[in-house]
């Protein structure tokens, strides 16, 4: 168990810490609410040093990662009451709880809105109605959502593949071609394992897309094009519902704009589709 704010470890450690540990750290310790909603990339960015830079130095100063890490920093300047989400206070009543998160989730579907590149998201949608085969990327929460869209796929006669063990996808990602679209999902865009499976796909000749709600990360530089998923200023964004929200009306917009690039098949599909799971419900 690591005792002493974060702030104090990252001074006690600094006479230990290699040259490029010691810019992160003095860049931490001048910066500290901004390092709370940075990433991997964006605080390697800000440090002018790597990524693994980065996560060398979280374990240096007596963390496990730069998620632990962090949780640990948003400890030493949110108050305990505020951690589980900045809109909350302890005392709040259901009906509170409820407005304040319907509020805020509203919000951030607005700004996911506001920053959609539209001439991508057509692109997208024109590649993907005339790939050979759609495959999804994702890991723990964004597997969710990976699952999601394969079934809306579906529902309008797209067949898309959505592994969820992470060997099969990398499997899939090897076996892609030019004739196909690779989509990751992604909260922090720094999955090391989608991240493969990408640059598997892309060597390939894969067109490759990327749905995630952090700017500057090793996914949104890999891949063709990248729509970003707005997110509440939390330590716990990843977590968060609103997160998965944005990134499912994200995922209903690139499936209803394939869907209306051919109406017709789309809408045989559905019906196809809604006869096929209703036998024997009623």
């Amino acid at each position: 168990m690591i005792t002493g704010s974060c702030k104090e470890r990252i001074k006690a450690k600094m006479p230990q810490l290699t040259e490029t540990e010691k810019k992160i750290g003095s860049f931490v310790l001048e910066n500290y609410e901004t390092v709370l909603q940075c990433n991997v990339s964006e605080l390697a960015t800000h440090s002018g040093v790597s990524d693994a830079s980065v996560v060398r130095f979280c374990r240096s100063i007596g963390y496990r990662g730069f998620q632990d890490f962090k949780m640990n920093l948003a400890r030493d300047i949110l108050p305990p009451d505020r951690q589980l989400s900045p809109i909350l206070g302890r005392g709040d009543t259901t009906e509170e709880v409820c407005r304040k998160i319907f509020l805020s989730e509203e919000n951030v579907l607005n700004r996911t809105l506001l920053g959609l590149n539209m001439e991508d998201l057509h692109t997208l949608a024109v590649k993907i109605r005339h790939a050979r085969k759609i495959v999804l990327f994702g890991t723990g929460g964004s597997q969710a959502v990976c699952n999601d869209v394969q079934h809306k796929f579906l529902k309008v006669g797209i067949e898309t593949i959505a592994q969820s063990d992470i060997d099969m996808q990398l499997m899939e990602s090897s076996l892609m071609n030019e004739q196909d679209v690779a989509i990751c999902i992604s909260f922090s865009g720094c999955n090391t394992n989608v991240q493969e499976c990408i640059k598997n796909a892309k060597s390939n000749g894969a067109f490759t897309a990327g749905i995630i709600s952090q700017g500057k990360s090793p996914l949104s530089k890999l891949v063709d094009v990248v729509f970003y998923s707005a997110y509440e200023e939390t330590i716990f964004q990843s977590e968060s519902v609103s997160t998965r929200i944005a990134q499912l009306a994200i995922c209903d917009c690139l499936v209803s704009s394939v869907a209306v690039l051919d109406y017709d098949q789309a809408y045989q599909s559905i019906l196809n589709t809604r006869e096929a799971t209703s036998v024997g419900k009623y």
